[in-house]
Parts: C-alpha cells; structure tokens; sequence
C-alpha cells in the first residue's frame, strides 16, 4: 500500500496540513526515488539506496543485479523428432542478489570509517542473515530474507584509509532460500461464536472471515484458534470443509497453517521434538494405524488426527472463509500472507 506522508519529530501538524501538494513536501519525505534498505539481526538498519543513502556510512555503489525479479527456469521437452520443444514446467530458484557497496564517505575520517566498516559487516551474519526492503510510493514496502552467499573476497588495491581516503568498495552476494518478496500477513478480526447465532443440528456454530490476497502470487492461510473443541475450517479457495482434531484446553491454542511448506497444525503447549519424545511419538502413530484408537489428549495437537490442505488463494482476490467450531466461547482469526513476484 503506497506511504502516507509521515509526521516528522520536527514537523508540527498544522505544517504536515499546509501542504498543496507532493512538491511542497521536504524532498527527503517525498519517497519518490526507490528506497532501499537492510536490517541486520541486530536491528541496524542501512539505507542503501533512496534520498537518505549512505546515512550509516554504506550505500549501493553502481552494480546492482537480481533484486528486481522472481528467479525461475522454463523446463522443456526436446527431441529429434519434434518440432521445437514442450514446456514442461517452470522451476523456481533460490533468489540471488549481486551487487558493489561503498563503505566510507569523504566526510569521514579514520575512526568513523572504521565504525561504518564495522557496523556492516557484523551485519553480513552467515547465521542469521537479514532483511532487505524495497519501497516505492506504488508498491510501499516489500521484503525478501537475505544471508551472505560466501565470503566477500573482493581484492583491494591499497589500505582503504590510504591518503585520508578512508573508503572502500566490495562486491557482495545474497540468497534468498524463499524466492518471493512478502508483505507482513493481513489478520482479520476474531470470528466469534458467541455472536454467530444459534448452533445447527451437529452443535456448530457457523461463521464467514473474508480475506483479501493482494499479492501477485497465490496465498495460503492461516487459522488461529482460541477455544477447547472441533473447529472446521475452510481450504483456501474452494468448497472443502477440514476438520481438525479436537483441541483440548490445556493446548493452549492452536495454528492451523494451510501451506504445504509447513507444518500444519502447532498448539501452544505442544510437546518439544526431544528424542524420547520422537521415538514415544512414533510408537503412538503405530498404535494409531495398528488399533483404531484416538491419540490422548497428552500428546501433540497434530498427532490426533491427519489433516490435508491441497488448495490456493488466488493472487489479487478475496477469499470467503467458512468456519466452525462447537465451542460457544471459541474466537477463530484468520491470517493470509502477501506474497510478491518482484521487489516493486
């Protein structure tokens, strides 16, 4: 969703009020270059590109390559005997960014240079990676998870604070293991049941969560559920109604993820995946099969019952969830993460 022009510390609403037009803005709040940033896993943040770049001593310098688009690779199907070639399917890539950064600045000296330097590379954490963001006043805000590809090993040809130089310049590569840029996930507000009328013959109360995908690529959603009890729940975009196993109250609650990447059902109090606890667990799944019997309540959430999600949520639509639940205090609220094929 593109920025509204934001208030400033040193900027009084009556002056944020007086203005006509985007020309009459500070230039620096205009937003009208393409913003790029990294936030490290520390919280530092770097402004890469845009009005404020090169703030924390470190900007973009000239090459930069793969931020923009989804990676993917049109597979075919040749042979002596045809004519041309049949796409058979499109594989999707881990997402790698090229670029050259300049550390430094002609406003600095030794010891400041050696800040900024520091800062940045304490940032480049093989570990825990980061966050790279785009904005532009069409797309606002879109974000990929970054970590360092390999050690950077660009050659220098002298000491960077040769001559109160007290610059340098290096060529960088990320990946992205998860490919698409995201927005953070729109959450509804809480389906109640109390306020969804009386059950129906089966004791369930009935209720609709609508949801939009803003995204340009499908969705998948998410179910928070509050409440002992059955809920029911809709797949996606389709007339398939899920039941999940039943929820107890010393579960907490529970996530219902519908995307097939992750694990689909998560209870607040489930047990941890200690050692004992996956060879108990799987001599529980055998005695399931071998008897018929349902999983105790002691157990994890997503041991009492198998569940399978196989639908989507269109790109740029609205969804309307069907939900139930046989619980008259449960509340349901539903999550869609928006998913983006480029960066803008």
């Amino acid at each position: 969703m593109p920025a509204i022009i934001p208030t400033a510390t040193y900027l009084t609403p009556q002056t944020v009020a007086s203005y006509q037009s985007i020309d009459d803005v500070p230039y620096i709040l205009q937003a009208m270059e393409t913003v790029m940033v990294y936030i490290d896993s520390n919280g530092n943040i770097f402004h890469l590109n845009g009005p404020q770049a090169g703030q924390e001593g470190v900007y973009f310098y000239e090459n930069l390559q793969g931020e923009q688009h989804l990676p993917f690779e049109q597979v075919t199907i040749e042979s002596a005997w045809m004519w041309g070639s049949i796409i058979q399917r499109q594989d999707y890539q881990c997402h790698k960014i090229n670029f050259r950064v300049f550390i430094g600045g002609p406003a600095m000296n030794n010891i400041t240079y050696r800040m900024s330097e520091e800062r940045w590379w304490a940032g480049q954490d093989e570990v825990n990676g980061g966050w790279f963001g785009q904005f532009t006043r069409f797309s606002g805000w879109r974000w990929l998870q970054v970590w360092p590809e390999k050690t950077v090993t660009t050659t220098q040809k002298r000491d960077p604070v040769a001559y109160d130089n007290n610059g340098a310049i290096w060529d960088v590569q990320w990946l992205a293991p998860l490919p698409n840029y995201g927005k953070p996930a729109l959450i509804s507000n809480p389906w109640l049941a109390s306020a969804a009328g009386p059950p129906d013959k089966n004791g369930f109360y009935h209720g609709v969560i609508a949801m939009p995908n803003r995204g340009d690529l499908k969705g998948y959603v998410r179910y928070l559920i509050n409440g002992a009890g059955t809920a029911i729940v809709q797949d996606n975009n389709s007339t398939n109604m899920v039941t999940l196993p039943q929820l107890f109250t010393a579960d907490g609650q529970g996530l219902c993820d519908t995307d097939p990447l992750h694990k689909t059902l998560v209870a607040e109090n489930d047990p941890f995946d200690v050692g004992f606890y996956n060879t108990l667990s799987a001599s529980g799944i055998l005695s399931f099969f071998l008897t018929g019997q349902p999983a105790a309540a002691s157990e994890a959430w997503w041991l009492r019952g198998y569940v399978r999600f196989i639908y989507s949520v269109a790109p740029n639509s609205v969804v309307q969830l069907h939900v139930m639940h046989n619980n008259p205090n449960a509340q349901i609220v539903a999550q869609l993460p928006q998913r983006y094929k480029r960066g803008r």
